[in-house]
């Protein structure tokens, strides 16, 4: 059995031109191999961290850079045959086996471009942000992906081209790798490259140098490289009896004069073809929901941004006519300017205390962001790995480690609509990290104060004029402390009532809000009869949110909107299963002057993989009494939302994805109060016929209905989309997708869609 070992850098053989003798064939037996470094040393993260493994589930990393690419090779041994599926991209499982790379180019620990990679080459790739440590999986780069299968295992060659890699010019601390290894079959175990934590506030704590990549940098970061997609759409769309046939091009391209700056823009894009949103039952909710963004041009150099939606939201730019950017980095600062100018009809967020109204912007808008960031010295980043002697059970000596980083930013943004007045936001935030002995703290900060003068018609229409200019701010803390016992958060925020960002997400105004939670980590618990529950946790949290006073408005300010006190547990066990359960004694009010109904209920959810043709089960839900805003009223019912991601193998390579989502929500009627239900279904299927080539089909329904009750009438509202899509890749530079789709909605008329793309890539990345 293999435990914990200590960390090591990753040692890069560089040649400063380009390998001949490398074919990305998944072999690793080329000369250039047998020179490389070699990096052994892997810690069993889940299900327990630093936990002893099988001694024939080794791995073994290489890396090795030319003049154009940074060249991963990966040696894993097993004695089991290891799970591989063709799936669609950015929908690899660790139901499969895998590899997954996180790079961390700036050496801080504060985000990293990453991909996983399944052994049929296909790759789930984005950014991960350690501040909220999720993963965002719009961005795509080119990397390439080769997999050999062999009697005791596989072996598998990743080829990023550098050109893809965003990083300063001159590099004030090393680059830092996680690599991990999933192995479902041996249950469900993950591996990393590095110290595991599981303790850490973020993945990346088990990032570890890479060394040896200093003169191919400093060849490279002088090259000027660049990139340019042009695509072509022909659509024809029939609405009623009306039918009109309409072509456009577009353009989205990138440049990089050196490696500290890039400039890229888009002109005329197609966004029409994003896929469609899971499906949200919206009836009975007054606040809306974001949505993730997956439009290229936005994702470039995300990670500079790093703003919560309330500063920028990128899906307000709804159908640019154009946009422009440029990014730079620094060693200690990095900046990016964002220049759109948007077509009418976008819409907009304006929050208020008890839901959130949208404005539409009935004529073209230009949009301008800057933003800028300082980053302190990390000296050891905050969560970094741990490079201290360890005994023979893989512990760390007791030692001091100290790590921490430091972030300030600033963000200056304006929208301006047509004869229509204009919206302005000015702000700065903060994000500061530490570690010490196994104690993990993560504080983070914003104060904006916005202005606008818009003119809005009582539909909610920005109509030409101008009004007197309302200024107002908000402020926003949130402090996490994690360590071998505890996981605690508090968080308070305040929102004036008259902040208005039209260039971000402000779903709520005009409150004022505060939780705070904690989490007392139990271990490991064993059952019996042989079970054993990895990790358990017992939960409790407090939250409330009240209204400010706005005279303007007649809100009298002081009223609760949302109480809640919940105690419960958290606990996972086999099969990556993590289940949750928590009793609420909350209190909500759905308007200002209305009751302080309670709305006690039951709230859990399960995440799971029970089967191996059943990637990820997602269910959660409450049960108990809901509050029927629209009512003002309290009834018996409750919501739920469940996703399952289904893989299944077909003849001759082939394989079938299908992935239902299913949500709802209900709420008795009771004495003279109509009954509420609501349902959303998506059926989202793909066939992969080949790596390049595949058929979706989706399927996608919402209703709401009330019953008659009270002398009102019963009504039922429907929304229903149909479409299939043939996508097929004719070369690494062209492809194209042919579909049709179909949208119909209660008392509208129905439209058509028949649509053709073609996309050429113009230029070189690698």
């Amino acid at each position: 059995m293999l435990s914990a070992p200590p960390a090591a850098a990753f040692e890069v053989l560089t040649a400063s031109e380009e390998v001949p003798a490398l074919v990305m064939d998944g072999h690793l037996d080329e000369e250039v191999w047998r020179r490389a470094p070699v990096h052994t040393r892997f810690a069993q993260l889940q299900p327990t961290a630093n936990g002893a493994y099988a001694a024939d589930l080794r791995t073994q990393v290489q890396v090795m850079a030319d003049a154009r690419a940074l060249v991963i090779g990966i040696r894993a041994w097993s004695s089991q045959p290891p799970r591989t599926l063709l799936s669609r991209r950015d929908a690899v499982e660790r139901d499969q086996d895998l590899i997954g790379v996180w790079i961390d180019t700036n050496g801080r620990g504060e985000s990293a471009m990453f991909i996983k990679a399944s052994l049929a080459g296909v790759v789930t790739d984005g950014l991960y942000r350690a501040s909220d440590d999720e993963d965002d999986l719009g961005p795509d780069f080119p990397v390439q992906v080769a997999t050999t299968l062999l009697p005791d295992g596989y072996s598998m060659e990743i080829r990023w081209p550098l050109a893809a890699l965003r990083y300063p010019y001159q590099a004030a601390a090393p680059w830092r790798m996680v690599v991990a290894r999933a192995v479902p079959g041996a249950g469900d175990l993950l591996l990393v490259s590095g110290r595991a934590d599981a303790e850490a506030l973020n993945f990346l704590h088990a990032s570890e140098p890479v060394t040896g990549l200093t003169s191919v940098l400093s060849h490279h970061r002088d090259h000027q490289e660049g990139n340019v997609t042009v695509e072509w759409t022909g659509r024809s769309v029939r609405t009623g009896g009306q039918e009109t046939g309409s072509g456009s091009v577009g353009v989205e391209g990138w440049w990089r004069p050196r490696a500290d700056w890039l400039v890229n823009a888009t002109l005329n894009p197609d966004f029409a073809q994003v896929d469609v949103d899971a499906p949200q039952t919206s009836g009975n909710r007054a606040v809306a929901l974001a949505q993730a963004e997956k439009r290229r041009y936005f994702l470039e150099s995300a990670d500079v941004l790093g703003l919560p939606l309330s500063g920028f939201y990128s899906r307000t730019v709804a159908d640019p006519r154009w946009g422009l950017r440029a990014t730079w980095r620094g060693v200690g600062a990095d900046a990016t300017l964002l220049l759109a100018e948007d077509r009418g009809g976008t819409v907009v967020t304006r929050g208020r205390p008890w839901g959130t109204d949208e404005w539409t912007l009935t004529a073209p808008s230009a949009a301008q962001v800057l933003r800028g960031r300082w980053q302190s010295d990390p000296g050891a980043p905050s969560g970094s790995n741990d490079l201290r002697p360890q005994d023979a059970h893989g512990t760390p000596d007791t030692q001091d480690d100290n790590g921490q980083a430091l972030t300030l930013g600033s963000l200056l943004s304006r929208r301006t609509v047509e004869g229509g007045g204009q919206g302005q936001l000015a702000g700065v935030d903060g994000l500061w990290r530490r570690s010490v002995d196994g104690r993990h703290w993560q504080a983070q900060w914003s104060v904006m104060a916005s202005s606008n003068n818009l003119v809005v018609d009582p539909n909610d229409q920005v109509v030409s004029g101008r009004a007197s200019t309302r200024r107002d701010g908000s402020g926003w803390a949130k402090l996490l402390y994690s360590d071998d016992d505890w996981l605690n958060a508090a968080e308070v925020s305040v929102t004036g009532p008259d902040f208005v960002n039209l260039l971000g997400f402000v779903d709520q105004a005009g409150l004022w809000r505060a939780s705070g939670e904690v989490n007392r980590r139990l271990g490991e618990i064993h059952l019996p009869g042989g079970g054993l529950l990895h990790q358990t946790e017992w939960h409790v949290g407090m939250s409330e949110a009240r209204s400010l006073r706005d005279a303007a408005r007649e809100e009298p300010g002081g009223e609760v909107i949302r109480r809640e006190l919940r105690t419960g547990f958290w606990l996972s066990t086999t099969r990556r299963t993590s289940v949750w359960l928590h009793a609420g004694a909350d209190q909500q009010r759905a308007r200002s002057g209305g009751r302080l109904h309670d709305t006690p209920a039951l709230h859990g959810g399960i995440e799971t993989t029970p089967f191996d043709w059943l990637a990820r089960l997602t269910a959660e839900g409450s049960i108990g009494r809901q509050l029927d805003t629209d009512l003002d009223r309290v009834g018996g019912g409750g919501w739920w939302s469940m996703q399952a991601s289904t893989r299944w193998a077909l003849p001759g390579g082939r394989s079938l994805e299908i992935d239902p989502v299913f949500t709802g929500t209900r709420i008795a009627g009771e004495g003279p109060y109509a009954a509420l239900r609501e349902t959303g279904m998506r059926l989202l299927s793909l066939l992969h016929l080949s790596a390049r080539e595949s058929i979706r089909v989706i399927v996608q329904n919402e209703r709401s209905a009330r019953s008659a009750a009270g002398g009102q009438s019963a009504w039922t509202d429907k929304t229903r989309h149909r479409s299939v899509m043939w996508k097929k890749r004719l070369s690494p530079r062209w492809q194209f997708a042919l579909g049709a789709s179909w949208d119909a909605q209660s008392d509208r008329p129905s439209t058509r869609e028949v649509f053709l793309k073609l996309e050429a890539a113009l230029g070189d990345e690698g």
